[in-house]
């Protein structure tokens, strides 16, 4: 009990504003995250978009990033997996970054070429693509662990690309059943092709055909079957039916985010370029 009533009711608001100070000096989140990628701020700092484990998509303001001796180093690197420790209100659509410990670095994949390189930016872009901001993702968030992962391991970039889209695709929703006519409902053959008809969103038996394409072969059912079954670590490399597949996907994925991306289009810029070249022909002038 305070003997001084005025003295007390005259501190009262200075411990309000201690408390205020004292809980927005606390941490509202520290997790382990991806960097997806990252934007200047004025002169110094970055905008840093980062997949939390567990708060998804978050966007935070990392000061100071652009100095000279900047305290995040290599940390912000596109998908490096830090600890991160963020600052701000909930549901703010801006935080602070205050600690970004590096993990593991995303530089051993890239070490393994130049389309290894590539395909980090466009993982990046991809899983920013298709994650809403702030909801828990930790499906993806594995996903693309796991992904990075083999990638470190040499595993063949266009292979882990294919894998990647095809599981954000069915996280999301949007890869049709294999074994299921989406206009039926029927079981569909076990084995051999897959008929994709566009107005039913999926594949589709000989009853309710006929389907408007594509038809995917029976080696890319297989590679699928292979692809949803296990690690991407596991997955057979080299197999029939990738290219197939790669287009089938893509078709899924511009329906999806309505926007091209800007890495594939310098994977297929540089794909174009070394196909050129091995004919012995001029590529494009930029």
């Amino acid at each position: 009990m305070c003997d001084n009533v005025r003295g007390c009711e005259a501190a009262r608001p200075l411990r309000l504003a201690a408390g205020v100070a004292n809980s927005l000096a606390m941490p509202l989140l520290s997790s382990d995250a991806l960097v997806l990628r990252t934007y200047t701020l004025g002169e110094t700092s970055k905008i840093v978009v980062l997949l939390t484990r567990e708060r998804g998509k978050l966007r935070a303001v990392a000061k100071g990033a652009r100095g000279r001796r900047s305290r995040y180093q290599s940390a912000l690197e596109p998908l490096s997996e830090v600890k991160v420790t963020l600052y701000g209100r909930q549901a703010t659509e801006l935080y602070r970054l205050g600690q970004c410990e590096l993990l593991r670095s995303a530089f051993p994949a890239s070490r393994h070429g130049l389309d290894a390189a590539l395909a980090l930016s466009y993982f990046a872009e991809l899983i920013d693509a298709f994650c809403p901001d702030g909801e828990a993702e930790d499906a993806v968030y594995r996903l693309a662990t796991a992904v990075l992962a083999a990638a470190g391991e040499g595993r063949s970039a266009g292979m882990l690309s294919r894998y990647l889209e095809a599981w954000l695709l069915r996280l999301s929703g949007l890869y049709p059943p294999l074994d299921r006519c989406s206009g039926c409902g029927g079981a569909l053959p076990g084995s051999g092709e897959l008929r994709y008809h566009a107005a039913a969103h999926g594949f589709v038996c000989a009853s309710c055909g006929p389907a408007s394409g594509p038809i995917l072969g029976a080696a890319v059912r297989a590679l699928l079957l292979d692809v949803f079954r296990h690690p991407p670590s596991a997955v057979a490399e080299a197999s029939a039916g990738e290219a197939e597949l790669e287009a089938f996907q893509q078709e899924l994925i511009g329906r999806h985010i309505e926007r091209p991306l800007r890495s594939r289009r310098v994977l297929l810029d540089v794909a174009s370029g070394a196909a050129l070249a091995a004919e012995g022909r001029p590529g494009k002038r930029a």
